[in-house]
């Protein structure tokens, strides 16, 4: 027996080996109303093994060659094609179709003969019917190519990941050559290692490009083959300037409102975190009642020792709470850090000095710690071996960055094993405000918010330091200016704040003047990145499903191809 039962021929309705069930069930089902729109006609319907053979034949009596455009009724052969179609009522459809050749009459086409291709369904070596190709790109879009050939399995159409996979590769995005504003964010592939861009249209909320990169060349030959772009939404990003400068072209830039508002709000928080110890020691003070002798002779004002680094006052702090028989894990409740940080401090007996901060390039000898592992060294011989080479990063780094290649446990407590229980220790100080819980109240305070009784308290506390009210009254007046409607306050407020003596807002007026113009069309121009930081939420979740596994041409067919068969 053959594949396809009778493969060898086209069975048509005259035919004697029509049996009567067969015809029965054409009569009460009219299949061949299915396929009108694709121009064939269902002649019978058989099925086999779980599936729905339709025999069908081109409804036209002519054929129109593909290389001249000629009609032609002369016909050379026949052969019969097999396609898959979408499933019907769960049920595998292949479509048997009994295909002509025509001769072509033009004198002057360079083929003598050519295939019909009947009706919008069908195209040329294809073994798929247009609506099954548009479904299983559809499934290949919204999910992984190996659920989505799940998927499709249980709707009856049978194909491997692989082809799912070509299928998207395939496809080719559209050059979007009318578009005249865009938005562009970079996006992590690692985050602190590489990343990408994404560019979208702000106005239909679709994306129009993925680059692989997020560098000034890049995006310079992107803006190069969109000359029609002027207007540009972006980050505080200087490489994205920079391309836009480097085109030579009147492009508006528009600087995003909330990375504005963010970095105003990140410096305060570092001013007030490297200001730690004043409001540590103003929180211990308003707990202490002390009592004043009014008879004791007034003293010297004496003036006002050096500030100590922050590290250190939470130092003291975590220390004289471990003094008292706190474990770590209270003590970083109480004072609002990290359990690692207290864990770290209740071990060391003095604070080392502050290292400082650069990315050890693990990158580079990744592989080789790996080989030298599995070969049965350990880590301090593979860390003295790469110092060799040149590493500079300090072995207990070194030893946290590869911990999974180890095979260190904690030992177990043995079971039935009684220890005598310690009295729990006392302290009747309030906890400190972790800086997140501090910037989170800071910026509902700066947005108008209303406040708690215990915020209200922490802004009160704050408010005593003359560095926190000239950088919160800055930045509070800064979010009034950039949610509004007029440019010419922004000008205003930069040379009120100019001399200021605070560091941190002194950088952030310096970086809003060398990009004053995409500051200023921040509040001119009703445009905001919002949509492009979703799109590359969702870059990240469609990165992620793919396993990364995904190349840059496969993300941005996933990211870019969506808007065109979803729409």
């Amino acid at each position: 027996m053959s594949e396809y039962p009778n493969a060898h021929k086209v069975i048509t309705k005259s035919s004697k080996s029509v049996s009567s069930s067969s015809v029965k069930f054409h009569e009460c089902h009219n299949i061949a109303s299915l396929y009108l729109h694709s121009e064939l006609d269902v002649e019978y319907v058989e099925p086999y093994k779980g599936i729905l053979y339709l025999y069908c034949r081109s409804s036209s009596p002519l054929g129109i060659c593909p290389y001249c455009g000629s009609q032609s009724k002369q016909v050379h052969s026949r052969y019969t094609r097999k396609v898959h179609d979408l499933s019907i009522l769960g049920e595998e459809v292949v479509l048997v179709i009994e295909s002509r050749k025509f001769f072509c009459k033009n004198p002057h086409c360079s083929k003598k003969t050519f295939a019909e291709q009947p009706g919008n369904e069908l195209f040329r070596y294809r073994r798929r019917t247009r609506r099954c190709e548009i479904t299983v790109i559809r499934h290949g879009l919204s999910v992984s190519c190996g659920t989505a050939s799940k998927l499709l399995s249980l709707s009856g159409i049978v194909l491997s990941r692989s082809t799912v996979l070509r299928d998207l590769h395939r496809l080719c995005p559209p050059e979007y050559e009318s578009i005249r504003e865009i938005g562009v964010d970079d996006w992590a592939w690692r985050k602190g290692v590489t990343y990408g861009s994404i560019v979208i249209d702000p106005h239909g909320r679709y994306p129009i490009d993925v680059l692989g990169d997020r560098e000034m060349d890049s995006f310079k030959n992107w803006m190069e083959k969109h000359k029609q772009v002027s207007m540009v939404s972006r980050d505080r990003s200087t490489d994205y300037s920079a391309a836009i400068t480097a085109t030579g072209r009147p492009v508006v830039e528009v600087a995003d409102k909330f990375h504005l508002i963010k970095n105003i709000s990140e410096r305060l928080m570092k001013t007030i975190g490297s200001h730690y110890d004043e409001y540590r020691m103003e929180v211990r003070k308003d707990e202490k009642e002390e009592v004043l002798d009014e008879t004791l002779p007034v003293l010297p004002v004496l003036p006002k020792p050096a500030r100590e680094d922050s590290r250190m006052v939470m130092f003291r702090e975590v220390k004289e709470l471990q003094d008292k028989g706190f474990k770590p894990t209270t003590i970083s409740r109480k004072l609002g850090i990290a359990r690692q940080t207290a864990t770290k401090y209740c071990q060391m007996d003095e604070l080392p000095r502050r290292n400082s901060k650069y990315r050890n390039s693990y990158h580079l000898y990744d592989r080789y710690v790996e080989e030298e592992v599995a070969k049965g060294k350990t880590l301090l011989e593979i860390y003295q071996d790469i110092c060799r080479k040149g590493f500079k990063g300090s072995r207990t780094p070194f030893y946290d960055h590869y911990r999974h290649l180890s095979d260190g446990h904690r030992r177990e407590q043995q079971k039935g094993f009684k220890t005598n229980k310690r009295k729990k220790p006392r302290d009747d100080r309030s906890a400190l405000m972790s800086l997140k819980t501090i910037s989170s109240i800071v910026d509902k305070s700066m947005y108008g918010h209303v406040l708690k009784q215990e915020e209200e308290k922490l802004i009160e506390t704050l408010s005593r330091f003359k560095w926190f009210m000239q950088f919160y009254e800055a930045a509070k007046s800064f979010y009034t200016i950039i949610t509004s409607n007029e440019p010419g306050l922004l000008i205003r407020w930069m040379k009120q704040h100019w001399k200021t003596d605070v560091p941190s807002l002194k950088t952030f007026l310096i970086g809003v003047k060398i990009d004053f113009k995409a500051v200023r069309n921040t509040i001119a121009y009703n445009i905001t990145n919002g949509i492009t930081e979703g799109f590359v939420n969702k870059l990240k979740v469609v990165k992620r499903i793919m396993y990364g596994r995904a190349g840059i041409e496969l993300l941005r067919r996933k990211m870019v191809m969506e808007h065109v068969f979803f729409n």
